[in-house]
């Protein structure tokens, strides 16, 4: 029932030094190598990762840096290393389900964000990925190079994602709102419509790896995936310090709507 449903199949530790430092390459190409950018979930999550999201269950390392997502059957650790320019990476995310693993290799950023994945599945498969961030450091553009070559691109107004386009044009459109009296983003949390069916994003999103969240929490999202429309209301409970404890999510397609609950952890 959820909108999810209709997206297009699209296919798709310890630094090197103090301060959770990268290790530095000279080359400027997005794959050729480590970069100079620094892993710091902070600069997303200024209150602090939360421990929970939804399913999700997030472990922490000695060095503050996201180490461990369990998020039903699938398993996600993420390893920091300082690698050679032969390993062309900064961050390593490793993914397994009940069914199938693969690595994806990350090179940062200067920022300490994703500027390039390269995704190997068991089979053999490479998907590649590039990402682009506006002057807030927010995710502004993605491009996905696979059997189908997708770019995702996100339109924002006053620091909030107002509009989200897949192409090619069938990919479909989304168009995201706030309310009147928008509800301040203390937690820096991203609901998942905005990742799409992409979930190894929304991981990567909060092992502080996709730049910073929207100013806002949502409070509708009204998407056309694969020529379907379907609306998604978000209603949020905070706690007293800003901080979102639960979502309510209803979905509402042309067969009915769905509601469900996520809790958030601190």
């Amino acid at each position: 029932m959820k909108f999810l449903k209709f997206l297009v199949v699209l296919t798709i530790g310890i630094t090197c030094c103090m301060n959770f430092t990268s290790c530095s390459n000279e080359e400027d190409e997005p794959n050729s190598g480590a970069s100079n950018g620094t892993v710091n979930p902070a600069t997303v999550f200024a209150n602090g990762i939360p421990q929970k999201v939804g399913e999700m269950n997030l472990a922490v390392n000695s060095d503050g840096l996201v180490s461990k997502i369990t998020d039903g059957s699938v398993k996600v650790t993420f390893e920091y290393p300082c690698m050679s320019r032969a390993n062309e990476a900064d961050v390593v995310m490793n993914v397994s389900d009940e069914y199938d693993s693969w690595v994806i290799y990350i090179t940062l950023n200067d920022l300490g964000y994703s500027k390039y994945w390269k995704a190997i599945y068991d089979d053999g498969d490479v998907e590649e990925y590039w990402f682009e961030y506006n002057s807030d450091n927010q995710l502004n553009k993605i491009k996905i190079q696979n059997e189908v070559n997708i770019t995702i691109e996100y339109t924002y107004e006053k620091g909030d994602i107002i509009g989200i386009k897949i192409t090619p044009a069938e990919g479909g459109t989304m168009k995201i709102s706030y309310g009147v009296t928008p509800i301040k983003n203390v937690g820096g949390v991203m609901t998942w419509g905005m990742f799409f069916e992409f979930e190894d994003m929304q991981y990567a999103y909060y092992a502080g790896l996709l730049g910073k969240a929207t100013v806002s929490l949502p409070i509708k999202n009204e998407a056309y995936i694969d020529g379907e429309s379907s609306v998604e209301n978000y209603t949020w409970t905070i706690n007293e310090k800003g901080l979102p404890t639960k979502l309510t999510v209803e979905w509402i397609d042309s067969e009915g709507s769905e509601t469900e609950d996520m809790d958030f952890v601190w």
